[in-house]
């Protein structure tokens, strides 16, 4: 987690960049607002905002949190148009990217008023209609030409910036350009074409997702970002873009209140993936032990890892695998067993499938985590929504990570940065029944705290009604 200075130092950059590049624009659209800012920055120029020194190179010296969201309004604000949602005929755009819905999601919206938006082509998807983002993409090589010259004269004015003069912010920001001026002549085009009322994304980092907020509000529609993580990065999350957000619970609301987001922008809602939990049905555990070789008399430990503190999860499998009453599954993140992604992870993962009957590497993407949950006896992750699906299925959480997170300080008990003492916790049978009963009322008490709705769909649904005047 980042530290209050480089936080501070990070958005006073980014404003700067707002103030210097800020006229630089396409369909009245700021390039630097589409810039997800952190990705500019290199190595050396994330290690210098963490000291107070960096300071001399802000225009602005200061900046309390409860100022962030309201000065990147005064840029943000100047794009909306009044909205009059009552008058606004058309449907609910969702735009697929991070959307992260399940299919059964999707049931919660009447296909005659809802429309799919995707880089993808297909005509519908879960019934309803879905259109192809790249095929509303006009010819756009001229003004791309006069865009390039004018930014390049304006890199060349700040060529002795500390940051800005950099070549990794110059390249960077050059590499995207032709994305953003795609983006925002596709999705201006696409809203001339098709009436909406509302838009629905799951991120705003993503870029075509946050050019579709902003459009929308040029032209007075509404938008609602959904959470589709867990709040880890607060770069990622402010400024927020969109008319409102809606989050898992307290904790993120807390959070957007902090940083100066009026309450009213902000909805508990959960999120509608999360639904499954309750209303689908789960593989049998029966089913479940037959298909992947598990042992019925033994304890089922469920790791649904992250792409981080590899030594950490090898120092735990070394101690677990010592356990005869254990059996493990493993279910890497997509980040860790991709390829070409960096394989430390999964090399430790190998490792011990190969060497240990009781330990199982799942590596199939397209798997139901909810099916790993409902038939493990404890589950170990870090920083990830599977802990909040763990405590949802009612099962036993202990997390594993060396880095201070204050989502879960109230779970603190079962937070662990030594893998020996979170293995006590389950060395025994005895143990793992203690486990069991033990942490039971702390699970439900924490999700009051962070997730205090069971079913997000009929309050997701609730939320737009309102947001567009039905």
């Amino acid at each position: 987690m980042q530290t209050r200075e480089y936080l501070e130092n990070y958005w006073l950059l980014f404003l700067d960049f707002l103030k210097l590049f800020g006229d630089l624009n396409y369909y009245g659209v700021p390039l630097p607002l589409l810039a997800n800012f952190y990705q500019y920055l290199d190595g050396n120029v994330k290690k210098e905002l963490n000291s107070p020194t960096f300071k001399q190179h802000l225009t602005q010296k200061s900046l309390p949190a409860a100022q962030t969201q309201p000065e990147f309004e005064q840029w943000l604000g100047k794009l909306k148009a009044p909205s009059s949602p009552r008058s606004l005929p058309g449907k609910i755009l969702l735009y697929f990217d991070y959307l992260r819905f399940s299919p059964s999601s999707y049931r919660y919206f009447d296909p005659a008023e809802t429309v799919i938006l995707a880089r993808w082509k297909k005509d519908n998807y879960h019934g309803i209609p879905a259109h192809n983002i790249k095929e509303y993409t006009p010819e756009v090589a001229l003004d791309l030409a006069v865009l390039k010259d004018q930014v390049e004269k304006r890199f060349q004015a700040f060529a002795s910036h500390f940051v800005f003069g950099t070549q990794f912010f110059y390249d960077t920001f050059m590499a995207r350009l032709p994305l953003m001026v795609d983006g925002l002549a596709a999705i201006n085009r696409y809203l001339d074409q098709h009436a909406v009322r509302c838009v629905i994304v799951g991120t705003t980092e993503d870029l075509n997702a946050r050019i579709l907020t902003l459009v929308a509000a040029n032209r007075g529609i509404p938008s609602l970002c959904l959470q589709h993580g867990v709040l880890g990065g607060d770069e990622a999350y402010i400024p927020a873009f969109a008319t409102s957000v809606g989050v898992f619970g307290y904790y993120e609301k807390d959070w957007y209140l902090r940083m100066g987001m009026p309450e009213e922008r902000i909805v508990i809602s959960g999120h509608p993936r999360f639904d499954d939990i309750f209303t689908q049905p789960h593989m049998p555990k029966t089913e479940f032990q037959e298909k992947y070789g598990l042992d019925p008399g033994k304890t089922t430990v469920f790791f649904a890892t992250q792409p981080n503190f590899p030594s950490l999860w090898d120092q735990l499998l070394h101690i677990l695998t010592g356990k005869s009453h254990l059996q493990i599954v493993i279910k890497p993140h997509p980040l860790e067993s991709s390829k070409g992604r960096n394989q430390e992870f999964m090399k430790v993962y190998e490792k011990y499938a190969a060497s240990y009957p009781s330990v199982k590497l799942i590596t199939d993407r397209n798997l139901n985590i909810n099916d790993f949950l409902a038939n493990a006896d404890v589950v170990v992750t870090n920083l990830s929504t599977a802990s909040i699906e763990t405590m949802l299925f009612d099962k036993p959480l202990l997390l594993l990570t060396d880095v201070h997170f204050a989502f879960f300080d109230k779970l603190s008990d079962y937070v662990f940065s030594d893998p020996a003492r979170l293995a006590a916790q389950i060395d025994s049978e005895a143990k793992v029944r203690e486990l069991q009963q033990k942490s039971l009322p702390a699970r439900k008490d924490y999700m009051q705290y962070a997730y205090p709705q069971q079913l997000s769909g009929p309050l997701l649904l609730e939320f737009v009604r309102n947001l567009i005047g039905n």
